[in-house]
């Protein structure tokens, strides 16, 4: 096995891994969020928690931030899957 072959099989599975880790902090993260969007609370690990019924402008601007950082990580997996996807049927260079 040469080095370009073994780099190759090496960057396939780095970006696959890289691509499923990503999925799944962005699973996690949905469901957080979602929990969170039911309850109307967020947890706050090193404060007060956010509750919806006291500061209803900080819990909202929260769950933007949050369901879009979701959506980009989702997204950011979806692209990497599939470039590990189209080099291992083989229509690009590794």
């Amino acid at each position: 096995m040469t080095a370009d072959r073994k780099s190759g099989v090496l960057s396939r599975l780095a970006t696959f891994v890289g691509g499923v880790f990503i999925g799944w902090c962005a699973v996690t993260g949905g469901t957080d969020l979602w929990r969170s969007l039911q309850a109307g609370r967020f947890l706050n690990r090193r404060g007060p928690d956010i509750f919806l019924e006291d500061a209803p402008l900080v819990f909202w601007a929260l769950s933007g931030f949050y369901g879009l950082a979701v959506l980009l990580a989702g997204g950011l997996c979806i692209l990497c899957l599939l470039i590990a996807l189209r080099v291992a049927i083989g229509k690009t260079a590794p």
